[in-house]
Parts: structure tokens; sequence; C-alpha cells
């Protein structure tokens, strides 16, 4: 189990798909997590006598063991988060946004203060699928969100949303439905959000040279990079004069 256990942490590691289309013995490719399985029982006596000899039920490689196992890799995770944020005070940062397949996803940042580390830190400890974009809603899984790791709103000092108006509103929004809960709570305006406000400003119609200069770069970038034969006139101008140029970004 250690061993399966470790290919499991790897593969959420690395973001990799655990399961294959083909999934049969005589399969070329049955997922990556059979394959490694079947990578390390080469090197492993113990792994290889269980796979081969043991008994076929009890092998704990199918679908429902490998969902098994992140869940329980998930439950400790959430115990060892718990008992970092218990007694300590916390902020929350919160943003909503959509996927490619269109679905409203709530992503929540908790940030603490490490004292072995001498510095605040920040933990990633959900994304949550929104079924509606109201402030009830996305409060409702914020605060189901920290409810799971013990943390009381009286421990929450602060929050940071964006400028929406469903997240930083003044009546009855997300920013006010915490600080009912805390009347104590400061809210933050996410500092990226104010420095694309800025750029979007500083590079309006209303100052002509900072819009003209953005608007050569990006011509720049559109005629050198439309272009295979003329990227490839860049990687020699870039190696001849010794720059470590690789490509050109899209503003």
């Amino acid at each position: 189990m250690e061993r399966l256990i470790d290919i499991t942490i790897f593969l959420g590691k690395t973001g990799q798909p655990f399961r294959g289309h083909n999934e049969k013995d005589e399969s070329n490719n049955k997922g990556l997590f059979l394959e490694l399985t079947d990578l390390l029982k080469k090197y492993n006596s113990l792994t290889k006598n269980h796979l081969e000899n043991g008994p076929k039920n009890a092998q704990y490689t199918s679908n429902y063991i490998q969902n098994d196992i992140i869940q329980s890799i998930n439950n400790v995770l959430k115990q060892k988060l718990s008992a970092i944020f218990k007694n300590k005070f916390v902020s929350i940062m919160a943003d909503e946004t959509s996927d490619c397949g269109h679905h409203e996803q709530l992503s929540i940042v908790i940030r603490c203060y490490d004292s072995n580390k001498n510095r605040p830190v920040e933990y990633f400890v959900g994304l949550l699928r929104l079924m509606s974009t109201n402030f009830q809603s996305i409060f409702d899984s914020l605060n189901s969100c920290i409810g799971n790791f013990g943390i009381p709103w009286s421990s929450v000092i602060s929050v940071c949303f964006d400028g929406a108006a469903a997240m930083a509103g003044c009546h009855n929004f997300v920013q006010i439905k915490c600080k009912e809960k805390n009347e104590n709570i400061f809210y933050v305006h996410c500092y990226a959000h104010c420095l694309n406000l800025v750029l979007i400003d500083s590079i309006g119609h209303k100052n002509r040279v900072l819009f003209d200069f953005f608007g050569t770069v990006q011509l720049i970038y559109a005629f050198l990079e439309g272009s295979s034969t003329r990227h490839a006139v860049l990687e020699k101008v870039a190696k001849e004069v010794n720059t470590k140029l690789v490509t050109l970004k899209s503003l």
C-alpha cells in the first residue's frame, strides 16, 4: 500500500491522469497508475509477488481503490492543515472564475503566520464548483470551506477579493456577509487587480504615447511570431548577439 500511495502522490503532484483508455492486460498503455505499478514490480520483489501471486480480489489497483487512496490523502492533508490553522489568526483570499468547460469555480487561499519560518505563508485549500454566482452562494461555499478546517470567523482578520460587486459590494454582499460573522474583519482589494486597473488606465486612449508604444510592441510580436521563418531569423539574431531569447510574448 505504501508503494501505491507513493504512486498516487507522484501522479497528483505532477498533475497527470491516472486512468487509461484500455486497461486490459494486453493493452500497450493501461494508464499511468497501472503502468507505474508494472514498472515498479520489475525492480521490487514485494510488489511483484503481491501482484502476481496475491489474491486477485485484493490487488488494490482498481479505479475504486485509486479513488479511495486519493480521498484518504485528502483527509490527511486536511487534518494537517487544520492543525496548522488551529488557534491562529488567518486571512482569506478568494476569487471566482469560469474554466474551459464554462463551470464557475471558486478558488480559496488561506494566509497565516508561520512561527517556524518567521514569515506569512499561504495555503491553497480549495477549488469549489459554484452552481450560482450570487453573493449568498459564494459566501456559503466560503463558509463551508473554512468550516472544514475548523477555522472560526473570530480568527479571520481580513478577506481579500477583487472589486466585483458580488464580492466587494457594500450592501449585503460577500464582504458584508463576512463582517456579519466578525465585525472586525478588514476587506482588502486584491493588489493584482488594482495593478491591472492601473495598467488599463495608463494605456488608455487618453495617453497616446503609452498606447502607441504597447501597440507597436504587439505589432512586433504579431509580425515575428506569426511566421516560423521570421521566428527562425529572430533566433539566429539572438544567438549572434548572445541573448537568451526564446520567443516573444503577446501583450
